[in-house]
């Protein structure tokens, strides 16, 4: 057993070489800035415009590699900053330029493209669910590329600025911190402009646009929050809603570190998601407010995603767990605070999810057997990955385990991380060695199915899945012979653990508190 455990926690800190990735980034070039000018044309459903790209040379570069998509209906050309055309050889979903001359090692290098016509994907013009045109980005996973040539992977974070045209009938809003308005640029009658410049580093498939005919709904609590953007039709349902994001912001902020991107808002469009975590303008679902709750946990879990999944984000697909497993966790707790259901409640309702789920009985949260990375979003990564944090707060107890979760997020704010990162930081703020902890619980598939017997002299728990057994704490819970309430958190680490108790066992109850991922055996 002993290493069979130590095998798992060596395969769990040793890092996938990238040839052996599904997705794999392009390492040898890393992108610094997009700076994109588009024209929104919403009678045409078209758009135009143009990329200036800087990028950095990590190694001696001839040429550049970037994730795209062209047709006879969507014209994408690259040129270098005199206008000549850059030779570009087209496969599949990605475009190969050659540079006009070597970049060394360190090196910046600048060059243009241009985009003209009816995009292939990731960015829409559809109409809402009341009929009324809009336009949309929509880019996770791997969409971005259908419109924006990038390096469209959660590993290659840049700058990101924004100089939109659109109709002036409409509102946008889109990822950035409005900026003083761009006098040189000509604004064709029937549009306006608007100006937007990042304030942290995000990689392609976070940048978001929206333009339509929204209504603002207006929230107070934080200057950072402006305006939130729904349907003329849902606005009384949509003020419901939207009272808690300053309170979630100061409480997050308390909790692990200051907000990274300038602004906070949600819009409403027709995204294919119950809620994308668009950073500083969250995406909602048409229907988000239909529904009597008002959808206010989805709006908690978006709103963690601002820390985790975008702020420390992830730096391979199948790591995703890093961010639905952390806003699957403490989106419940802000949602708990805004009146929601207690956390117990909303582990347990997770729990029962997931047993029942394909992925809980097949496959491992971390698994990268998908043939593309939107597979990777799946009850494994959303609720076991809850689940995991929640365990670990028992193994570490509350002030172990909030103190670690700070460490981790101010660490690696602003970056892309592995697992390993979050394990090793984990480790170092507790002072103890977890490789074992995440080992079982994250690269093993399903969960202790447990029996517990009531025997003479005590209680025996046995583990009865598959495999070798798990190490966890267990509460149980009983009442005496005088009729009394008695609890003992117990350690379990073999396949059957016997728990002395003298005297009369009755009403037995296994876990009482929703503190363990299992299964009862069957």
């Amino acid at each position: 057993m002993l290493y069979l455990l130590t095998t798992a926690v060596l395969l769990l800190q040793q890092p996938q070489e990238p040839s052996t990735l599904r997705f794999p980034d392009q390492p040898a070039q890393d992108a610094l800035e997009y700076a994109i000018r588009l024209t929104v044309d919403m009678q045409r459903k078209e758009l135009q415009g143009t990329v200036l790209y800087t990028f950095a040379a990590v190694e001696p570069l001839t040429t550049i590699r970037l994730d795209a998509q062209h047709s006879d209906a969507w014209r994408v050309q690259f040129t270098d900053l005199a206008g000549a055309p850059l030779p570009a050889e087209w496969q599949d979903d990605h475009v190969t330029l050659t540079l006009p001359q070597p970049a060394a090692k360190g090196e910046k290098v600048q060059f243009r493209g241009t985009m003209q016509g009816k995009p292939i994907d990731g960015f829409y013009f559809r109409d809402n669910r009341y009929g009324e045109p809009m336009a949309f980005t929509d880019h996770y996973s791997i969409r971005a590329r259908g419109w924006l040539p990038c390096e469209d992977h959660p590993a290659d974070r840049a700058r990101f600025t924004l100089h939109l045209v659109y109709p002036e009938a409409e509102e946008a809003v889109g990822f950035g911190v409005p900026q003083p308005q761009d006098e040189v640029a000509e604004v064709p009658r029937g549009y306006r402009a608007l100006d937007l410049a990042g304030t942290a580093e995000i990689p392609p498939y976070m940048f978001a646009i929206v333009v339509g005919p929204l209504a603002r709904v207006h929230e107070d609590g934080d200057p950072r929050i402006v305006d939130h953007f729904v349907y003329r039709r849902d606005v009384d349902k949509a003020k419901v809603a939207l009272v808690h994001d300053a309170a979630w912001l100061r409480q997050m902020e308390q909790t692990f570190g200051p907000y990274a991107y300038g602004k906070y808002t949600t819009v409403q469009c027709p995204t294919r998601w119950g809620g994308f975590e668009a950073p500083g303008n969250v995406q909602l679902a048409e229907n988000l407010f239909d529904d009597p709750a008002r959808g206010v946990g989805t709006l908690a879990h978006e709103l963690v995603h601002m820390w985790f999944g975008d702020s420390v984000g992830y730096s391979q697909w199948r790591e995703v767990w890093l961010s639905e497993g952390f806003a699957s966790y403490f989106g419940p707790w802000l949602h708990a605070q805004a009146g929601g259901p207690t956390l117990q409640q909303s582990m347990q309702a997770m729990r029962q999810r997931w047993a029942t789920s394909f992925e809980g009985r097949t496959k491992t949260i971390r698994d990268d057997h998908f043939a593309h990375p939107d597979a990777a979003l799946n009850s494994n990564t959303y609720p076991k990955g809850a689940w995991v944090l929640h365990m670990l707060r028992g193994e570490l107890g509350d002030e172990a385990f909030w103190k670690a979760l700070r460490a981790y997020f101010v660490r690696f704010r602003g970056t892309s991380v592995l697992t390993t990162d979050f394990v090793a930081a984990v480790g170092e703020s507790s002072g103890q060695d977890l490789g074992w902890f995440f080992a079982q619980w994250l690269d093993r598939v399903g969960c202790p199915e447990l029996r517990a017997d009531v025997n003479a002299g005590g209680i025996d728990v046995e583990q009865v899945q598959k495999g070798e057994p798990y190490t966890f704490w267990l509460r149980l819970r009983w009442r005496d012979g005088a009729g009394e309430r008695v609890e003992r958190r117990v350690r379990i680490d073999a396949a059957k653990v016997h728990v002395p108790v003298p005297g009369e066992v009755t009403d037995l109850q296994i876990d009482p508190d929703v503190e363990l991922l299992f299964r009862p055996a069957r």
